[in-house]
């Protein structure tokens, strides 16, 4: 009994193994970012040591950021290279303001928090002095003309709620929808570069997908997103709904 069970999981194995996207790889680049200058103490962590809160009166809290966190390495083509750090805005924590589901597009990248808004922003140190950057026109204001591809990855990870992926493994219990599948990367293309990255589909009841998504990047710093394709998903969360 115990061999016909192992060779039945070796052929199921086997044959998922068949099934299996063909995966490229591509390096990932030695980029790395400065967050030396928010570890004075303004954002200490809380109890739980994950969430680095801004005291009140501090020049981060005063600048626009409820907590920080670290800004991934991967944002370290933006040129110049200031120090930069994740600047996370959270509108119920603020009384003052009447509707916080309403909350202009123009006041942040994106909304992490679904259904409760945690609204993504970044803040950078210039000439010793904190800069909050809210949107993509400050982003531009800030580090365009774009002149490479690490620049092209760096300004797209930073304005879009994606993530980069390098030395992707499969699994035999994913259920793949291509026959291949590329890790993150950059390409030149006409008008600027186009940027491999990816999403998953957290909110919202199953299937819960992840997708390749592409983002074109021009050279004065303009982003968009040109194509999403679902590549898989795990049969075990389809049944799984969370807000």
């Amino acid at each position: 009994m115990k061999i016909t069970r192992i060779l039945s999981l070796s052929i199921f194995l086997l044959l998922a193994g068949c099934m299996y996207p063909g995966v490229t790889d591509h390096p990932q680049p030695e980029l790395k970012v400065d967050h030396s200058p928010f570890d004075n103490g303004d954002c200490p962590p809380d109890k739980s040591g994950y969430y680095h809160v801004c005291t009140a009166g501090t020049p981060l809290y005063e600048v626009g950021c409820d907590r920080i966190e670290e800004a991934s390495d991967l944002l370290g083509g933006l040129n110049p290279s200031h120090p930069i750090a994740v600047c996370i805005y959270d509108p119920r924590r603020h009384p003052e303001i009447s509707n916080a589901w309403n909350i202009p597009e123009t006041e942040y990248f994106f909304n992490i928090g679904g259904p409760l808004p945690t609204l993504v922003r970044y803040v950078i140190q210039v000439d010793g002095k904190f800069q909050l950057i809210k949107n993509e026109e400050e982003l531009r204001a800030v580090f365009a003309p774009v002149n490479s591809a690490e620049e092209a990855l760096s300004t797209a990870l930073t304005a879009h709620d994606l993530y980069a992926e390098y030395d992707m493994k499969l699994s035999p219990f994913y259920r793949y929808e291509v026959s291949a599948i590329e890790d993150t990367h950059v390409e030149e293309v006409e008008g600027g570069w186009l940027v491999h990255l990816f999403d998953y589909m957290f909110f919202g009841c199953g299937p819960h997908y992840y997708y390749a998504v592409d983002i074109k990047v021009t050279p004065d710093g303009r982003t968009g997103e040109v194509s999403r394709t679902k590549i898989y998903s795990d049969p075990l969360m389809d049944g799984l709904c969370q807000d």
